[in-house]
């Protein structure tokens, strides 16, 4: 079975409606349409059939989005990688995804792909009869790789399009919406966003991070928006309020989510959602209204959840194909089409999922069971803290004992007035030895717990206490 391609039916129907918005762009369906048409046809001249796969360095731009749907049109596997990887980093992944063409905004890696140009102004006729295969395989994204090395997911089609359509049952959109573009194309988040507005023939609103956020939320036609709960502290500390702009509904997600947050934005008028997902589900599994910590709702049209020995599996319409290996595709699922997504949680009597954090994060301490989550969970409730992350480290005494890192919201407080305070939340056992302050991410969406870990083991290996140095 075939069907349309959106943005050829919106270009048909309604050929005026915004489809692409920046502060120097505006892009109908129409016109939309004959960029992609031009992009694929170069693609074409330069080799890249379907099924052939093609790396990217991509982010947010008008380039990657172009890139991005054509080769959804094209049946060519999207392969985005993070543009911020060394020019090694991105050769090597390149081998690895054993693509068949690269294309940079800079100079590509060299290797045994062709190297493509590509002319994103260019316009070619629409015949308006492009469809599109659900059962193609669609595109490979890494994983974050916060536990260890990234790996592969490959999705067809039909998990992208079924993603979109679930999330549109709780997160609807119409002609009159933008979605900001907020998270990177080569993370599954800011991927989806793409479904989610063409779908529904909705406006994308380019991330253009050289203005600030608040600047463009008062000024843009931005009505949904994905962001990490440090993203909106930092607004609301300069002061955003969102009757000023356009904003309907702000998904939150990536980080324990502060109730000081969500009742500050419910006290404004608009109370966020909170999403749980993952790369290997395209996304979305649950959404909810946050009403507990860790509670993430029931799933999405599509998906279905159980928890087996304490640990989550996930299934459904938007289930990946499988980890991509140099000996084909690792479907990971067992015999009943269950993924383990190693995530720690439990269902609700109402069926709603609360997630406690990842199985592969606990760790003992002196016989006593210790999740990292639920410390932080607690600690972005502290007026002081943005967000925070916590990690063992090796103790002669205990076997382990937790370190823990502080991203302050403005000034910080003295590490005893926060031991202090978690002590009448927590039993004594889970208060952190060791302060740390948050490193630079170096362009990570998310941090590493396994390289943060190996920070934290060398600031705390003399059994100094309350580090505050980076």
């Amino acid at each position: 079975m075939t069907e349309p391609c959106p943005i050829s039916r919106w270009a048909h129907q309604l050929p005026a409606q915004l489809a692409i918005v920046g502060s120097h762009t505006r892009i109908d369906y129409a016109t939309l349409d004959c960029h992609l048409c031009s992009v694929q046809q170069q693609l074409a001249e330069q080799g890249m059939q379907r099924g052939m796969r093609l790396a990217a360095c991509v982010r947010d731009s008008l380039e990657g989005v172009l890139l991005a749907w054509s080769c959804v049109r094209s049946g060519i596997l999207f392969c985005p990688l993070n543009p911020a990887f060394p020019l090694e980093q991105q050769q090597a992944l390149a081998n690895r995804l054993r693509v068949d063409g690269f294309w940079s905004p800079q100079t590509p890696p060299v290797g045994n792909w062709r190297s493509i140009c590509l002319d994103f102004a260019a316009l070619s006729p629409s015949s308006h009869d492009d469809t599109l295969d659900p059962d193609q395989p669609n595109n490979l994204v890494l994983t974050s790789g916060s536990s260890g090395h990234p790996k592969a997911v490959m999705h067809t089609l039909a998990n992208h399009l079924a993603s979109a359509r679930g999330s549109a049952t709780l997160l609807p959109l119409d002609h009159d919406c933008g979605w900001l573009l907020s998270l990177p194309l080569f993370h599954v988040g800011g991927y989806a966003i793409l479904f989610r507005v063409f779908l529904a023939g909705a406006t994308l609103i380019l991330d253009e991070r050289n203005i600030p956020l608040k600047e463009r939320l008062e000024q843009q036609p931005i009505t949904h928006l994905s962001l990490v709960p440090t993203q909106l502290w930092r607004l609301l500390a300069q002061g955003f309020d969102p009757r000023r702009g356009h904003l309907r509904e702000v998904l939150l997600g990536g980080a324990a989510i502060a109730e000081p947050l969500v009742e500050q934005m419910t006290a404004l008028g608009l109370t966020p959602k909170v999403s749980y997902g993952l790369s290997e589900m395209g996304s979305q599994v649950c959404t909810a209204i946050p009403a507990q910590p860790g509670l993430v709702g029931k799933p999405l049209p599509g998906r279905e959840v159980k928890i087996e020995n304490g640990e989550i599996c996930v299934r459904g319409d938007t289930l990946f194909l499988g980890y991509d290996t140099a000996h084909g595709i690792e479907p990971a699922r067992d015999a009943d089409g269950w993924f383990h997504t190693r995530d720690k949680g439990w269902l609700t009597e109402q069926g709603e999922l609360i997630v406690e954090g990842r199985l592969d994060n606990l760790f003992i301490s002196g016989g006593e069971n210790i999740q990292p989550e639920a410390i932080e969970q607690q600690l972005v409730n502290h007026p002081a803290v943005a967000q925070a992350l916590v990690v063992p480290v090796c103790n002669e005494e205990w076997g382990a004992r937790p370190a823990c890192f502080i991203d302050w919201l403005a000034e910080p407080c003295p590490y005893a007035e926060l031991e202090a305070w978690l002590r009448q939340r927590l039993p004594g056992f889970m208060v952190p030895d060791f302060w740390l302050a948050w490193p630079a991410q170096g362009g990570a969406l998310k941090p590493s717990r396994r390289l943060w870990q190996q920070q934290a083991e060398a600031h705390c290996k003399h059994g100094v206490t309350n580090q505050t140095d980076d």
